[in-house]
């Protein structure tokens, strides 16, 4: 029995269902970014990287005052004596000012200098890190529409399929058992379609959240499609990018700090000296200048607790330094072999069972048609069709995720390279 219509509906289906990753337009009132504005919005609007900013600023602020120098004092001392009837005052006013020791004075300078140069390595690790968060959403948020559109796809087909076996099951054409067994795949796929279409709102309230915290536009979708293969990235490269790494650097220059205040306690134990400077008038007609130094006695304090607390800090920042490094070559290793695991098997797949897919949906609704083809064997098409499609899709976005994480662990975007913008 030939059924006309079907091949009709499967043929209009492919018009506002995109077939390949092609994009529907004007399906939804979905704002749309491509990953470059949806990076920059991140950038403008995220209030996390805006914590991780001002707290690197705060940082950075409490670090300058360790720089700064002492302070001068303005003194002004007046004496009234008298004896027997008579007055006798003196006047002294003057200008007193702490002198540091140049050596302690550099080191502090180092102190600060490379405590900043951690912060800021810090907020880059911060950075980066955040920055992956919004490409991995984009990702899923693509992944997520094209797997409703593919769901449903193959719901419009088995609900065709399902309603010409009511028909057929009426005029006695196929058995009940049929007729039954369609009906429950009609309502399962109806289900996975009210899934998947679940799945896109969250997955687009995720990438909103992220980009947009601040406004009302939740629903952020997508505008560019995530296709093609990621560059190929060996395990050597990305153990190179070792010391290029934020947090390695963040730990090498908290290192550096904390051996320079290791040298300002290292001095410690030699005093500061005060000089005063100032002018002296007296009663008796006699004035000139006043000269004092103020040298404190190293007896009580020699600086031996603030020596002993900066080496184990010294100590400490070393200590951090190895475990930063080796936990990011465990996180390099980690990332490049997911990679290239997800790399080789999209590049063994390819992107041709995608056609292949389509072209078995197309080829067994026309069979369908001409009745060559049963409606159990157009329903177990249609569902090949879903799930060939959901792989392949599923581990394309994997691969690019994949590969972001591994840019990530190196310390790098894909803007870098230009591997997102020339993407065929």
């Amino acid at each position: 029995m030939r059924v006309s219509g079907v091949a009709s509906i499967l043929v209009i289906a492919c018009t506002w269902i995109p077939c390949g990753g092609a994009w529907a337009q004007g399906q939804d009132d979905v704002r749309r970014v491509n990953l470059a504005e949806a990076l920059g919005a991140f950038a403008e609007n995220s209030l996390e990287l805006r914590i991780a900013r001002s707290e690197a600023e705060e940082a950075a602020g409490h670090a300058l005052q360790l720089r700064a120098y002492a302070n001068p004092a303005f003194s002004l001392v007046r004496e009234d004596l008298g004896r027997s009837g008579r007055d006798y005052w003196e006047t002294t006013a003057g200008v007193v000012q702490q002198v540091e020791w140049p050596a302690r004075t550099a080191a502090r300078s180092r102190v600060v200098a490379r405590t900043i140069d951690g912060l800021a390595a810090r907020f880059r690790a911060d950075s980066t890190r955040f920055a992956f968060s919004v490409r991995e959403a984009y990702v899923r948020a693509w992944f997520a529409e094209e797997a409703e559109l593919t769901a449903a796809r193959a719901a419009s087909v088995i609900g065709t399929v399902a309603e010409v076996a009511e028909r057929r099951l009426a005029e006695g054409d196929i058995s009940a058992y049929e007729a039954r067994r369609l009906r429950l795949e009609r309502v399962a796929a109806e289900q996975q379609v009210a899934e998947s279409a679940f799945g896109v709102r969250r997955a687009r309230r995720a990438l909103g959240a992220l980009i947009a915290p601040q406004s009302d536009a939740y629903a952020i979708g997508p505008s560019e499609a995530v296709a093609g293969l990621p560059p190929a990235v060996t395990m050597e490269t990305a153990l190179e990018a070792l010391a290029e790494r934020p947090d390695v650097e963040a730990a090498e220059r908290h290192l550096d700090a904390a051996r320079a205040r290791s040298a300002v306690a290292a001095t410690a134990w030699v005093p500061d000296p005060t000089l005063g400077l100032g002018y002296k008038d007296q009663a008796d007609g006699f004035s000139g200048a006043a000269v004092t130094v103020n040298v404190p006695l190293p007896v009580f304090d020699r600086g031996a607790a603030a020596r002993l607390g900066t080496l184990a800090g010294e100590s400490a920042a070393a200590h951090r330094l190895d475990l930063s490094r080796r936990l990011a070559e465990i996180d390099l290793r980690a990332a490049s072999d997911r990679y290239a695991f997800a790399r080789s098997r999209l590049e063994a797949v390819g992107e041709a069972l995608l056609t292949e897919a389509d072209a078995l949906l197309a080829t067994a609704s026309t069979s369908f048609e001409e009745g060559e083809m049963t409606l159990v064997e157009l329903l177990d098409a249609a569902g090949t069709f879903r799930e060939t499609r959901l792989s392949v899709l599923s581990l394309r976005s994997e691969t690019w995720i994949a590969y972001f994480d591994l840019l990530r662990a190196m310390g790098r975007s894909p803007e870098d390279d230009g591997s997102w913008e020339d993407r065929p």
